[in-house]
């Protein structure tokens, strides 16, 4: 049996964001069919999922090695570039998990301080991923198509894999993120009723996911707003503007802006609401189906054309019609199936009259609800990981790679002149002349 291996950046357990809530369900599906071992930071706790689970962070360069040496497939998100260099000279498979595409969402997570560097680092990190890489997966076909053009620009789209499959599925396909395979279970009620200023009947917009830079909570505010002044007893919900993450994680929020904003409006605690915390992994379908929409907006930048909205599939998994912003996957995806409504990226007024006939005509709310309900069981989880079962399945059949030397070093190798210069920036001349011998002694330890 297959023997595979995922590596999680974050933690496994019981409040999760989207990239370790990722790793856990495609282990999941995974393990249905082969050994799986996840490696994540402690501490972790994998559930009733059936798989062993070894604690480690992306630091711990030994641990990782051991680890990837005793399996014939490891998945990851991103690789350290010392644990890549070796990944590339050993016969273990490398799954590259690219569903979000950092060199992307780091222009606008990066604040103006280092800005350059940043993107300049996580361009390098994904050229080397993809260079070693004997399959990457991506959540969207646009996102696919922006990785086979970076990798063709690159010179990794090779003649020989390229006759193999003109296609190129074998070697970059689409595993979105999914829905769990059981239905959601009611429970006691958290929202109508119990959350201050709720009442039983009021109608409740729910925001599923963080309040993140990169996204738009003002423009569902202004939206609630303009529905309130209209008579209707609506509320909006943010399940969560914190977020579980390692010690000393720049986490780029914009939560207390939104929160200042509802504050001057007068709707803070009133009509528009924000949980303080991060509602636990294995709770949030209460709050899903106590709601009467999900909603979440972006605005008009790449990253909103390469993303993919995680936490909008909670809305699907729940059978929520959605108002969420268009010119991403899921817009064009609630706008063709007719999930909901997508409106334009801070048109306030039009996502109010979304959300508004959605509200005022119970027919057509059911209409999307049914709609959704039909689309969920193609998006569980045991559905979109096919491509990645089938990899690690077939591994016999498929020839193995030769990794494109030249960008997995400049991939890796290259990050030094970027590390240096951030040194700088932040610590000055004497930051650079103790931090350098440290890096060398490591790059020279690592080398293979």
């Amino acid at each position: 049996m297959t023997r595979v291996l995922f590596i999680s950046a974050e933690p496994l357990g019981e409040s999760m964001a989207g990239p370790a809530i990722r790793v856990l369900e495609l282990a999941r599906a995974v393990a249905a069919h082969c050994e799986v071992t996840v490696a994540a930071p402690g501490p972790s706790d994998a559930g009733d999922a059936p798989i062993q689970l070894l604690e480690a962070q992306l630091a711990d360069f030994d641990k990782l090695l051991e680890a990837i040496r005793a399996h014939d497939v490891v998945v990851a998100q991103r690789l350290p570039p010392q644990l890549l260099r070796n990944v590339a000279k050993l016969p273990v498979r490398f799954v590259a998990d690219l569903y979000n595409p950092q060199m992307i969402e780091v222009l606008e997570a990066a604040g103006q301080d280092g800005a350059s560097t940043s993107a300049r680092r996580a361009w390098r990190s994904m050229l080397g991923q993809c260079a070693v890489a004997d399959l990457v997966i991506c959540a969207s076909e646009k996102q696919r198509d922006l990785w086979l053009g970076g990798m063709g620009l690159a010179g990794l789209v090779d003649v020989d894999r390229y006759r193999a499959d003109p296609t190129f599925r074998n070697y970059v396909d689409v595993v979105p993120f999914g829905l769990p395979d059981r239905e959601p279970a009611r429970s006691e009620p958290v929202l109508k009723g119990v959350w201050p200023g709720i009442d039983p009947d009021d109608k409740v917009l729910l925001w599923a996911g963080g309040v993140w830079r990169w996204l738009d909570a003002i423009t569902p505010i202004r939206a609630l707003e303009r529905l309130r002044s209209g008579g209707r007893r609506v509320h909006l919900v943010f399940l969560g503007v914190g977020r579980p993450q390692l010690k000393g994680a720049d986490i780029p929020s914009s939560a207390d802006e939104a929160i200042a904003f509802a504050a001057e409006r007068g709707l803070e605690g009133t009509s528009v609401h924000f949980n303080r915390g991060w509602v636990p992994y294995a709770e949030r379908e209460a709050y899903l189906l106590e709601s009467d929409i999900g909603v979440c907006a972006h605005h008009d930048h790449l990253e909103a054309r390469f993303s993919f909205r995680t936490r909008v599939l909670d809305h699907f998994w729940a059978g929520l019609p959605s108002v969420v912003s268009g010119g991403d996957a899921i817009g064009d995806l609630v706008d063709r199936r007719g999930l909901g409504r997508a409106v334009a990226p801070g048109d306030d007024e039009d996502f109010a009259l979304a959300c508004a006939q959605l509200l005022d005509d119970p027919m057509a709310h059911e209409a999307a609800a049914r709609r959704v309900r039909e689309l969920a069981p193609s998006l569980r989880w045991s559905e979109v990981a096919r491509p990645l079962v089938r990899f690690c399945r077939e591994l016999d059949s498929r020839p193995a790679r030769s990794p494109a030397r030249s960008a997995l070093a400049r991939a890796t190798y290259g990050q030094y002149p970027d590390i240096l210069s951030d040194l700088r920036e932040r610590g000055g001349l004497g930051e650079v002349a103790r931090r350098v011998p440290h890096h060398v002694a490591r790059m020279l330890r690592h080398r293979t």
